[in-house]
């Protein structure tokens, strides 16, 4: 045989040896990270706390306590202050009927834990499970105070909160007032009025932003508490008429009672600058569809049984079809017949406008003044064109005179 015929053959086994022995290695390695079919001679030589804790969990789901407990007794050896096999080893006691020995574990882990994040919330529902409601409340309220507390965390915490203790006063007592701001938020994220507006007064309402004071406010109007969401509305969104920024000379809001602008397919809506002085609201439609246009408008509270004059300035150019885009005003679950503007023209430069209206007397949840175009029942029904409008201002009028 050649030298180098036999070099080759030589590194051949060579490499069929290498390929054999790293399928081995991967195979043990997989053996003992696996939760199926794991080797028992492995295990038995295993020390890391965390897989032995997992090997207990496996036994314990067999119904094989006997053995779960000898890895739990592993894992402490290797690790006695290994809390997650503490804390098997007590939920294990308390499933065995020995509930005295698994109070005993709580107690030390209570004490061991303080000031501890990881894994409190887990100490926590031990704590419930075994009735010590003085450690549970404890952690629970230790917990919403951590700035570094997960998200999930946090939500499984109130979640649990607010089922236990579904009465605001009784919430608040058990997880105290320094929790009052995340008690608060998670009310609004579960739109649970009667819980936001009583923990609204026990706010700083110096810890909330300006978005989360907005959510509240739309809390209250969908809930039909319009006097007290304008109350608040003023406050924090000063305004020198009836209607909120009607130059458009600030971003909308969208939301409260301000413009909110959520334009359907079809639609492009912007706010846009005219001269040096003069913002005004830029509608497009594509002329890609015969829409329902009603998604640009704003809620505004106003006192029953007094009339109003809307003034404004609209301009256009381009719009098509025998329907083009007017100005409303509407009640808000009340008698008021809709008052409305004249269309806009195809074209035009800015031409002024005025609408007045009486609120009848039950009209107790404001009005919405919005732009609105209705549905064309014509061939040539696809709207296409702009329309601008600004300068809105709504105030006190002697007398209703509908234009």
């Amino acid at each position: 045989m050649r030298p180098y015929n036999l070099l080759r053959f030589l590194l051949f086994f060579g490499l069929i040896a290498l390929m054999l022995y790293q399928l081995r290695v991967a195979l043990i390695a997989q053996t003992a990270y696996s939760n199926i079919a794991v080797n028992k001679t492995i295990k038995e030589y295993q020390s890391e706390p965390r897989l032995l804790v997992e090997y207990s969990k496996e036994n314990i789901l067999q119904g094989d306590h006997e053995n779960a407990r000898k890895w739990l007794k592993k894992a402490l050896q290797a690790n006695p202050v290994y809390i997650p096999a503490w804390l098997t080893l007590a939920e294990l006691e308390n499933d065995s009927g020995n509930t005295a020995r698994s109070l005993e574990i709580l107690e030390y882990l209570d004490r061991l834990m303080e000031g501890v994040l990881r894994w409190r919330w887990e100490k926590a529902m031990l704590a419930y499970l075994l009735g010590r409601e003085d450690i549970f409340k404890a952690d629970l309220s230790w917990l919403l105070q951590q700035e570094n507390l997960s998200r999930p965390t946090q939500k499984k915490v109130l979640d649990f909160a607010f089922s236990l203790w579904p009465e605001p006063v009784e919430l608040l007592q058990e997880m105290g007032k320094k929790n009052s701001v995340p008690l608060f938020l998670h009310a609004l994220r579960i739109k649970n009025r009667e819980t936001a507006e009583f923990l609204w007064a026990e706010v700083d309402h110096t810890q909330l932003e300006k978005r989360q004071i907005l959510t509240y406010i739309n809390l209250l109007i969908n809930n039909q508490k319009i006097n007290e969401a304008a109350l608040l509305w003023k406050e924090y969104y000063p305004a020198d008429n009836l209607l909120y920024n009607g130059s458009f000379s600030i971003p909308p809001v969208k939301g409260g009672f301000g413009w909110r602008i959520w334009p359907p397919e079809g639609v492009e809506v912007e706010v846009q600058k005219q001269d040096v002085a003069k913002m005004a609201l830029h509608i497009h439609f594509n002329g890609e569809q015969n829409i329902h246009f009603h998604q640009t408008r704003q809620t505004i509270s106003l006192p029953s049984g007094q009339n109003f004059i809307l003034k404004g300035e609209m301009r256009s150019k381009g719009l098509t079809t025998d329907q083009r885009p007017f100005i409303e005003v509407a009640g808000r679950d009340c008698s008021l017949q809709s008052a409305t503007t004249e269309m806009a023209e195809p074209d035009q430069d800015w031409t002024p406008f005025s609408l007045n209206f009486t609120l009848p007397e039950d009209c107790h949840q404001g009005v919405e003044v919005r732009v609105r175009r209705l549905p064309s029942k014509k061939i040539d029904s696809l709207i296409s064109g702009d329309l601008w409008v600004t300068n809105l201002s709504l105030q006190n009028a002697p007398s209703p005179t509908l234009q």
